[in-house]
């Protein structure tokens, strides 16, 4: 009861001590389970630690690629060339597929075409039908247990009918299930909802995303450099060499980062960024309960002493302490679970599961101890005189509160620097802040062949003020590369070009102005026609009759192409003036010459920055082709916005009725990519608010300490005739002083966090002085503030009552 009413007298005390820790545990919790869920990933496979992800990284110079899928034969063979290597599993993706079931269709883009082994090498959980001889034939499929309950209402399906259309083929194939797989954990780096059987030769050896199951032992890196030296060999003379990576299962989630990964991934910078920000809350907050604590101790030392005179002793002083601890830190850890729970629960993880428990017992554990410890700190290291006066000094709490704003200032620092970094990733983008931008990617085959009627049927509306086309959706890779040629310019073996097609409009409906030469294309090739210039490279290709090839030239007709090069491009071919470019001619070495034929560079274009800015920018070829245009950008006009979205629709169905419509805006696409970037900012937002109001809230009762002290010497100088700024400057400076020292301290620790942060991208904002200036000013307004607020008080205080004090 006694405690109790120590607690009632000095209640601002514990409020403020309670606040702070509860909100420091939570954000704690919060963050310590999210990086455990983190780190779990691909861990649950037995054989994990066997499982190796292969990757090539093409190495043709200045356009080298790194994906994270391999194609060809060659991965086969490996199994085997080399006795090490139990199994391979390959996973060919369907990319946006169109899913039909029992009359119902859907995209999804986790179907994937797999080998028999799949479930042999990754434990995922098969709910009906014989993993053992799963997918050993063709048109065979399993279905996920969330997509069997969707649209068949139960597990019981085997034998049941299912039609899959990739993304790429004109015609769907149909599938019998031959069982249904639990759902996968959250924590894997891919997730399928169908999975079938090749249905072609040609499956097994195209793009894939390609896994070895290792015997035990296995020397990864002998294998490595024997098949590198192999590579080596075979090589031509002067061509770079492909360099073979083996990566580990469990290392793909948080350090894998290659173009057209399966999913989108973590990143190990973020989990220490996001560390670094739960451990600088729990030390403000543990700071301000340490000098707070240390206050009230100074603030009670006479009583202490008066316990100690009438035969207390210091152990049992401590136990008094340690049990007022045991409340505070008891209500703390109470509300900071309650608080944890909530958040933990928007993020889908589990405090409460029966794996959690654990290691939640041992936080708590040790929250409970370390605040026991802080409390009984005081008393340790006071050394106690008989005389009952005490004269505490400034450093006592000086040293806490100059660690408290500089991870104060640290934090702000790191926010705004994070904040600018995104406000300039957008703005880089062409037209990523337009909200008329309608993006339908991803098309189907025959929604691609069908693209000019589309466009043809929206320019009827007046709702609709362009539409345009593009091989990749805003912010995706630009993979395909090509040798060329280039008037005036020396052709080098291995120097390749990156291809990306769009409408000829393109640039003009993204407003993307050329740095010389016109973007204006005027009339560009027909689908027709690139369909007859496919099918004429074919016949050459194959040796086709010279009369077939010779009729089918004629019919193509003496077309001169028009290229577009961006910046990087006239970089990698070393031509330092746009104007240089413009006119000359310019050939892509395409695997179908006809369909590139031989034109000239009507314009250069700045790097535009259509994909992300995790990578430098490709040198690119841009030659208007409707055939590979999966991606289709709409510009609606504002003031019709609604109803153009419904004309959207309504063409849609007349011209694709048998493919669902679905759509984004460019702003969309563009947060998508940084949607990790943007989750960092909005917890790193709020852990500085929460450092700020953690420090001021122990600011507020540091400086009721200080002023409760110099009562007396107040009142001395206001009747001596000191005026109230006087006394408020006097007052202010000692905080001024600490925000100073926080400032120079915290500068250099918080350019260096950041700097390494930024790395993360290949275009970034620069680090300018005037982000630490504003962090510094911030502190110290708000120190300022939180003292200012007493200190006016005390200032304004009758002289009279200020020399009767004590």
């Amino acid at each position: 009861m006694k405690i109790f009413r120590k607690f009632k007298k000095d209640w601002r005390w514990f409020a403020i001590n309670a606040v702070g820790l509860a909100v420091a545990v939570a954000v704690l919790l919060v963050i310590f389970f999210y990086v455990r869920n983190e780190l779990s990933y691909d861990r649950f496979h037995t054989k994990a630690d066997r499982i190796y992800r292969v990757t090539v990284d093409s190495n043709n110079g200045a356009t080298s690629m790194h994906p994270a899928r391999v194609a060809g034969e060659w991965p086969r063979q490996l199994v085997d060339e080399y006795p090490s290597i139990e199994s391979i599993v390959r996973l060919v993706p369907f990319r946006r597929a169109i899913v039909r079931i029992d009359g119902q269709q859907f995209y999804t883009e986790r179907a994937f075409a797999t080998d028999s082994s799949f479930f042999r090498i990754f434990d995922f959980k098969v709910l009906s039908g014989n993993p053992e001889h799963a997918l050993t034939q063709p048109g065979r499929a399993f279905i996920s247990e969330s997509l069997a309950m969707k649209y068949f209402g139960n597990l019981n399906i085997i034998g049941k009918e299912i039609s899959i259309l990739h993304q790429q083929v004109p015609t769907p194939k149909i599938y019998v299930i031959d069982g249904v797989m639990e759902d996968f954990p959250a924590n894997s780096h891919f997730h399928a909802d169908l999975l079938t059987s090749y249905s072609d030769n040609e499956e097994k050896t195209t793009w894939a995303y390609t896994y070895y199951l290792m015997k035990p032992g296995a020397d990864i890196g002998q294998i490595k450099s024997s098949v590198q030296k192999k590579w080596e060999m075979e090589r031509k003379s002067g061509a770079p060499v492909a360099i073979l990576y083996f990566q580990k299962l469990t290392d793909i989630h948080l350090f894998s980062h290659k173009s057209r990964e399966i999913e989108k991934n973590g990143e190990i910078r973020s989990i220490i960024l996001l560390s670094s920000g739960a451990l600088i809350i729990l030390f403000i907050a543990l700071i301000n309960f340490m000098n707070l604590n240390r206050v009230r101790f100074i603030a009670g030392l006479k009583n202490v002493k008066i316990k100690l005179i009438n035969g207390a002793t210091k152990l049992k002083l401590s136990m008094t302490l340690a049990a007022e601890s045991l409340i505070l830190s008891g209500v703390s850890l109470a509300a900071g679970l309650i608080l944890a729970h909530r958040f933990c629960g928007m993020l889908s993880l589990s405090i409460f599961g029966m794996k959690s428990l654990t290691w939640l017992f041992i936080i708590s554990l040790g929250f409970i101890l370390i605040i026991a410890l802080l409390s009984v700190l005081p008393l340790i290291t006071t050394r106690l005189e008989p005389s009952l006066g005490t004269t505490p000094k400034e450093k006592v709490f000086s040293f806490p509160l100059i660690l408290q704003f500089t991870l104060s200032i640290l934090a702000i620092s790191c926010t705004v620097v994070l904040k600018q970094q995104m406000n300039f990733i957008i703005s880089s983008h062409p037209a990523a802040e337009n909200a008329n931008l309608v993006v339908i990617a991803n098309n189907p085959w025959e929604a691609v062949q069908r693209y000019e009627k589309l466009k043809d049927e929206l320019l009827r509306h007046p709702e609709i003020v362009n539409v345009t086309a593009a091989m990749e959706e805003p912010g995706g890779d630009i993979l395909d590369n090509v040798p060329f040629e280039m008037e005036g310019i020396e052709k080098k073996e291995g120097r390749f070009i990156n291809i990306f097609t769009t409408d000829s409009n393109f640039f003009s409906v993204l407003n993307i102005k050329p740095l010389a030469g016109s973007v204006n294309l005027g009339t560009t090739t027909t689908q027709q026609w690139e369909s007859d210039a496919v099918e004429l490279s074919t016949l050459r290709n194959a040796g086709g009759n010279p009369e077939i090839i010779a009729e089918k030239e004629k019919k193509l007709g003496s077309f001169h192409d028009k290229y577009i090069l961006n910046e990087s491009a006239l970089k990698l071919i070393g031509i330092a003036s746009p104007e240089e470019a413009v006119g000359k001619k310019f050939r892509l070495n395409f695997f179908l010459p006809d369909l590139f034929p031989e034109g000239e560079i009507a314009a250069v274009v700045p790097d535009f920055h259509y994909t992300n800015l995790h990578s430098e920018e490709k040198p690119l070829a841009i030659a208007p082709r409707k055939m590979f245009n999966y991606c289709f950008i709409i510009n609606v006009n504002p003031a019709t916005h609604d109803k153009a979205l419904s004309v959207i629709d309504d063409a849609w169905q007349k011209i694709n009725p048998e493919f669902p419509f679905q759509f984004q805006y460019m702003t969309e696409s563009y947060q998508n990519v940084y949607s990790g970037e943007y989750a960092q900012s909005k917890v790193l937002v709020l852990f500085s608010l929460i450092a700020i109001i953690i420090s001021a809230l122990g600011v507020f009762s540091m400086a009721s300490f200080k002023i409760q002290q110099r009562i007396r010497e107040i009142g001395i100088r206001k009747v001596n005739g000191a005026r109230i700024g006087e006394v408020m400057i006097l007052l202010n400076s000692g905080f001024v002083r600490w925000v100073v020292i926080a400032f120079i301290i915290a500068t250099p620790l918080a350019w260096f966090a950041m700097h390494k942060w930024l790395e993360n991208f290949a275009y970034k904002t620069s680090l300018s002085w005037w982000i630490f200036a504003l962090s510094g000013l911030l502190a110290l307004g708000i120190a300022l503030l939180t003292v200012s607020i007493q200190s006016w008080k005390a200032a304004t205080r009758n002289p009279v009552e200020a020399l009767r004090y004590e």
